[in-house]
């Protein structure tokens, strides 16, 4: 057993992957936020923008040694005004996809894959200029142990 939650240490390897990438969208760095905007408002001059967060964990308990764990990652992906929004959003999302597919498992998942894409939704209401990129990384653990 160690101090550290399984599904901390992704989420954090996950962040660090897309911090170090230095991403950029039609020559402008892009901010990884740290934490969810309030209110999905962020500053014009912190955008493009994304943030990453956990949705959600599933478990199966098919095996007796091993407890199956899926971990959803959120990638919130926001666009700078003017032009086309959309545009900004696809060069964003291709970015997040290519460095992702290359960190793999980040040495402690079987699996990472992107298992939806869609405009994101705020009480409701769609936001253009905002997509939500949704991933499912699967893991396994020892039966009471979801420590590292």
């Amino acid at each position: 057993m160690s101090d550290t939650l399984v599904a901390k240490e992704i989420r954090h390897r996950f962040k660090v992957a897309l911090s170090a990438a230095d991403i950029a969208v039609e020559s402008v760095p892009v901010t990884v936020l740290e934490t969810a905007p309030t209110g999905w408002v962020v500053p014009e001059d912190k955008l493009p923008a994304l943030y990453v967060f956990a949705s959600g964990e599933a478990l199966s308990h098919d095996a007796l040694s091993e407890v199956t764990r899926q971990l959803f990652l959120d990638v919130v992906l926001m666009a700078r005004g003017g032009g086309d929004p959309m545009d900004g959003l696809d060069d964003l999302q291709l970015a997040v996809e290519q460095i992702l597919s290359a960190a793999g498992g980040f040495g402690l998942a079987r699996s990472l894959r992107l298992v939806s894409v869609e405009i994101a939704q705020n009480q409701g209401a769609l936001m253009i200029g905002t997509r939500l990129m949704k991933y499912e990384i699967t893991y396994g653990v020892t039966p009471n142990d979801p420590s590292l």
